[in-house]
Order: C-alpha cells, then sequence, then structure tokens
C-alpha cells in the first residue's frame, strides 16, 4: 500500500486522511529526541573521537635494528605496536618504515613525504649523532643484558687459559697457508702474527668498536675477514671450528665462555633507544615517554624482549661517541 501523501486518484473526492496517524507521527519525532537526549555522554564522544582521529595527521617512525637477523615477523609485530603505542600517546596517526639512518633523518622532505618524528635505535653511535644533531632522547630501554661489544677465542686443546689461533681452520675464510697456528696468552693476542679478527659488516658500530679495542692495546689488527652479521661469526667460530678472534654480543660471550672459550674483552655501550626529532614538541615528547614507562608498554616490551624504559642521560652516549671517534 502506498504512503497516504502519495496517492493519486481521478476522482474530484479527495482520500480521507484519519487524524491517527498525526498523532502517531507526533508520538513517534517525540521518542526520536527523547532517545537522542538520553544517549549517555560516552556515545557522542566517541563519535566525535571518531572523527579526530580520521583527520589527524600522520608522523613517521624510524626504526633501525642493527645488524640483528632474528625473525623478521618479530620484528615486524614490535614495530607495528611500537607505532600504536606512540600513535596513540601523541595522538597521530603513527606509520613506520626500517632501515632508518642518518641520511634518512637529514633528507629534506618532498613531493608531500611525511619527516620523521621518531626514531627507535639500537646502534648508539647514530643515537649519540642524532642527538648531536638536535634530536631529543625520549627513552632509554632498561639493559638488563650489559649491551656491549665482545672480542672471544677458542681455547687452546691441552694448554688451559691459552688461545688458539690461525691454521687449517682459516681456510674457509681464504687464508689457507697464510697464517700459522699459534697458542698463545690473552694478553699477546694482539700483537700475535696468527691473529684474525672475524667481524661482521665492514663499517658497522661492532667492527668500528672492535677496531678500536684492538688500537687500545698498541696496534691495529693485522687481518681481517668481515662477513654479513654476528650470527654468521659465531656459527663459522662454532660450527666451523675457525680460530679466529670473533666480534660478538655479550650475551653471545657469555654462551661461549661457559662452553669453554675465553672472552678477550668487553666494551660496554649506550643501549637502545627512542628519540624524537627536533621539531616535535615537548608535550609530545613527555607524553610518548609516559606511555613507553606505564603498563600499556607491556606488549612492546615483551615484543623488544625488553624488561622496560629509563629516562636515560644523552652524556652517555656523547661520551660513547667521543671515545668512538678519539
Amino acid at each position: 500500500m502506498q504512503p497516504f501523501h502519495s496517492i493519486k486518484t481521478n476522482s474530484p473526492v479527495r482520500p480521507t486522511v484519519k487524524p491517527w496517524r498525526f498523532l502517531l507521527r507526533g508520538v513517534v519525532c517525540r521518542l526520536c529526541l527523547l532517545t537522542s537526549m538520553l544517549l549517555p555522554p560516552w556515545a557522542h564522544a566517541a563519535a566525535d573521537k571518531s572523527g579526530a582521529v580520521a583527520e589527524q595527521p600522520s608522523a613517521l617512525l624510524g626504526l633501525n635494528f642493527g645488524l640483528a637477523v632474528g625473525n623478521q615477523q618479530d620484528q615486524y609485530v614490535a614495530a607495528q605496536q611500537l607505532a600504536a603505542l606512540l600513535g596513540k600517546a601523541v595522538h597521530q596517526k603513527m606509520l613506520w618504515e626500517g632501515g632508518f639512518n642518518l641520511a634518512k633523518a637529514q633528507a629534506v622532505a618532498r613531493d608531500g613525504a611525511i619527516p620523521f618524528s621518531f626514531a627507535f635505535i639500537k646502534p648508539p653511535n647514530l643515537t649519540a649523532a642524532l642527538l648531536a644533531k638536535g634530536w631529543h632522547l625520549v627513552a632509554e630501554c632498561e639493559d638488563t643484558i650489559h649491551f656491549g661489544t665482545d672480542l672471544i677465542a677458542p681455547a687452546c686443546p691441552g694448554q688451559p687459559g691459552k688461545v688458539l689461533l690461525g691454521g687449517d681452520s682459516l681456510s674457509i675464510l681464504g687464508m689457507n697457508g697464510h697464517t700459522p697456528q699459534a697458542c698463545v696468552d690473552p694478553d699477546q693476542v694482539w700483537h700475535s702474527s696468527s691473529a684474525v679478527m672475524l667481524a661482521p659488516k665492514e663499517g658497522s658500530l661492532v667492527d668500528l668498536v672492535a677496531q678500536k679495542i684492538w688500537r687500545e692495546h698498541g696496534v691495529q689488527p693485522r687481518q681481517i675477514a668481515r662477513v654479513q652479521t654476528q650470527n654468521a661469526v659465531i656459527g663459522l667460530m662454532r660450527e666451523m671450528h675457525v680460530a679466529a678472534v670473533g666480534v660478538v654480543t655479550p650475551v653471545v660471550a657469555r654462551a661461549w665462555a661457559a662452553q669453554g672459550g675465553i672472552v678477550l674483552a668487553h666494551r660496554p655501550m649506550p643501549f637502545w633507544a627512542l628519540v624524537a626529532a627536533p621539531g616535535v614538541s615537548a608535550q609530545a615528547i613527555t607524553d610518548a615517554r609516559d606511555a613507553l614507562m606505564s603498563p600499556s608498554a607491556a606488549t612492546v616490551n615483551k615484543a623488544l624482549h625488553l624488561p622496560g624504559w629509563t629516562h636515560g642521560d644523552p652524556t652517555a652516549y656523547a661520551d660513547f661517541l667521543k671515545w668512538l671517534k678519539g
């Protein structure tokens, strides 16, 4: 049946409209108005908040995990969760991008590209370089692993306390016949002609730190063999029994020592950090720091395998960079 206001007729007699219809319409309108007035305040707030989120500007989080080659899915989850936490804290839609470095931080945004607002960084020399250029330390991860760079070597069989270096085990590195095998005291390693430093990627932080440690013992490393990752270093030494001085993390070094290997040196470094770009407001920095130190950061901490965050000390990064370049 058509509604009464659209009924068409050829009769000169107008259709009869019953008065109760108008009464019913009035009651319905009043009920609608009353329902709207009785909506709880949070219902309006949710609608307003939803509209605000849609209009929020986007911000960009840079990520630098160093030479870590762990589970890529784990890193993706950590990035997603950290971006979500920061975005909620600073009231912006937070995007993220891996491979963050100093060049990207200094690049001028063009063609509508979003500049970096925050960066999560593992290598402390990058953190130090950014702080020197006006970036702000938001928070530092709590260090329970004694973060740094260690140099390890295999023990010499039958000669407790001595280090095994060189020999045929270096053939896999392309050095067969050039480096004689030797067993030496740990303090003689730095000057031994049989010592080969097995380090990750050339120019990486751990490579630079290891060379600096060597120089602090009075000489440059005579021979350096490089692979792409720290995992490859320990893999060659543990599985292929390469008799070299390996550049590894303290966690690996502790496991190495527990299995009878020798730790030659340890250099502590400032831990992982979250930094903010020079243009980020003081309020946004405070909000981000508060979020990291709140219970809501639990999922982020779990994804990054962290116990929590601290305020951190910018001078620790500056001092480390000064040592590295000195």
